[in-house]
């Protein structure tokens, strides 16, 4: 009985089941779950997670995502609402699905027929699974490439585009190539892939997915499809779809009732064709992180919140192309906009559109530049600055000036580590006084993935990962196993390391009469700074993420 386990879990007490036990007495078709619901004694989460330890299945009480959009077709609209199901994924012949109301398992037959396949479930909480078959189903068509399939068409951003349009109609097979491409955006925005590859080979056209870092392969075309691809997305972004010796760049919109996504394109030629590799750029600021969410440490909160306490100054977020560092500096942004202030970004391209913050684009073929734009930014009398990337002295040069004349710039560099930063400034050309001067703050950073928390499983440490952690007091490791839940990968999702050094008197002072990188690291240590290799060390032990993982990043990171 239900019932059991929740007195179990002390959830309820023998007080409260005696009393709903006396009502369904007299009301037997009511069960005592629903009847403990129905005060406000237990809620839906509670119930559920008693379900799941009776019936030993998972609870996923997050949003429910579709991990093979195939499994819509097994199972009809009709059917999920009528039982308030969402089949999630198929896998050995058997299909996933998840459920809500454990007490009614004729469900399970019903599937059955209809797919023809086994069936196993998982629970989820109801509004989950409306929110699912609302958001899935009112897009089924998009994840087929059939003729009667309505799809919704791409936003274009350039006004040359739609002249172009035009020219290439007589060469391009438009109906399944338009449909082919929106399906790869639709796919990827449900996934939540980072950036798309369409990879010509000699016999095949690989198309593949980056999902929480890793190349996933989705689909393979027939190598005589790729010009007609590679067009389609060309006339998007407003490129020239005659010019296919030389790299190009362009970006494009997506938009349907759920969600817009900008889309960022890059195209080079190979033995075999043209590579094109879309780059997914979620622009709504309601997905905005705070730095909790990003997997900051509560010393390393504290850090930031003094750092950004500063009236002035630079504040740099370094790390290599993919670590996180836009998303920090969006986190930050949003940490200090408020109507007193005034703050003005300079990006290339914007990521993230923000109310209240003043967002420009750069344009190199205009000549808007980082550096040109920076001039003009300090004529806008602004509070705090943010630049997308310093890459050159010129540019670095004007943040150092603005931060010393009275604001608060935010900018990010390709540097391995915090204290190489420093080196990496004074390589471009900055004297070391004006670092010393200006800098405040420096923060690396790398993404980790995440251990699938529904599948991961523990295992003794061996003596030698005992001697790469440098720590004997780790006893135990969770390595990943796969599972539904994270499409069989063993991970989930991807959190961030930090390691923040502030500068204070002495380490400036060592900058301006150039002390060796090494010694200014022990100082920052000794004054309480948190390396990446230790914060790396605490998500291990902490089981969040795993040895292979800490292999990957800590030799990047020493």
């Amino acid at each position: 009985m239900i019932w059991e386990t929740l007195l179990a879990n002390e959830v309820i007490t023998h007080e409260q089941l005696s009393d709903a036990l006396r009502w369904q007495r007299s009301h037997p078709d009511e069960d005592v779950g629903n009847i403990l619901l129905s005060r406000g004694i237990i809620n839906e989460s509670q119930l559920l997670a008693a379900y799941a330890q009776r019936l030993d299945v998972a609870l996923i009480e997050k949003d429910l995502v579709v991990k093979r959009p195939e499994v819509l077709k097994l199972v009809p609209e009709s059917l999920a609402r009528r039982y308030n199901i969402m089949p999630l994924d198929i896998n050995n012949n058997k299909i996933l699905i998840a459920i809500s109301n454990p007490e009614d398992m004729s469900v399970v037959e019903d599937v059955k027929m209809s797919s023809r396949m086994d069936v196993s479930f998982v629970l989820s909480l109801k509004e989950n699974v409306v929110g699912a078959i609302e958001r899935y189903y009112k897009n089924v068509e998009l994840f087929y490439r059939e003729e009667q399939a309505e799809v919704q068409t791409i936003n274009i951003v350039s006004t040359d585009t739609a002249k172009k349009m035009d020219e290439i109609e007589s060469n391009v097979n438009n109906t399944p190539v338009v449909k082919l491409v929106n399906n790869l955006v639709q796919q990827a925005y449900v996934r939540q892939v980072s950036d798309i590859h369409i990879e010509p080979f000699e016999n095949d056209v690989l198309v593949r997915m980056r999902i929480d870092g890793d190349l996933v392969e989705v689909m393979r075309l027939a190598p005589n499809a790729l010009n007609s691809v590679i067009s389609r997305i060309k006339i998007l972004s407003g490129m020239n779809i005659a010019e296919k010796r030389i790299p190009q760049d362009g970006r494009f919109a997506f938009t349907n009732d759920e969600f817009k996504v900008d889309l960022r394109v890059s195209t080079i030629p190979t033995i075999y064709g043209e590579k094109c590799v879309m780059r997914l750029l979620n622009t709504g600021g309601e997905n905005l992180l705070s730095f909790e969410q990003l997997g900051m440490t509560k010393e390393n909160i504290a850090r930031f919140d003094h750092m950004l306490s500063a009236p002035n100054g630079i504040i740099l977020v370094t790390g290599p192309t993919g670590s996180g560092k836009s998303t920090t500096l969006y986190a930050v942004l949003n940490k200090l906009r408020k109507p007193t202030i005034n703050i003005t970004t300079i990006e290339d391209p914007v990521e993230k559109q923000m109310f209240g913050v003043n967002q420009v684009q750069v344009n190199s073929k205009a000549g808007m530049t980082f550096a040109s734009g920076l001039r003009a930014l300090l004529r806008q009398d602004p509070d705090v600055i943010m630049i997308g990337e310093i890459r050159d002295y010129e540019t670095a040069e004007i943040a150092v000036r603005a931060s010393i004349t009275g604001h608060l710039v935010l900018s990010t560099l390709h540097t391995n580590d915090s204290v190489a930063t420093i080196v990496r400034l004074i390589d471009m050309g900055v004297p070391p006084y004006l670092v010393s001067a200006s800098v405040n703050a420096i923060i690396a950073q790398r993404l980790v993935k995440r251990l699938c928390p529904y599948c991961k499983r523990k295992r003794a440490l061996e003596d030698s990962e005992r001697a790469l952690l440098e720590d004997n007091e780790i006893k135990d490791v969770f390595e990943p196993v796969g599972c539904p839940e994270c499409n069989h990968m063993g991970y989930s999702g991807r959190i961030a390391i930090y390691e923040i050094v502030e500068l204070d008197h002495q380490i400036r002072k060592m900058i301006s009469s150039g002390a060796p990188v090494d010694e200014i690291r022990k100082v920052a240590a000794a004054n309480g700074a948190e390396f990446l290799a230790d914060n790396l060390r605490e998500l291990v032990r902490k089981g969040v993420t795993s040895m292979d993982e800490y292999n990957r990043i800590i030799y990047t990171v020493s």
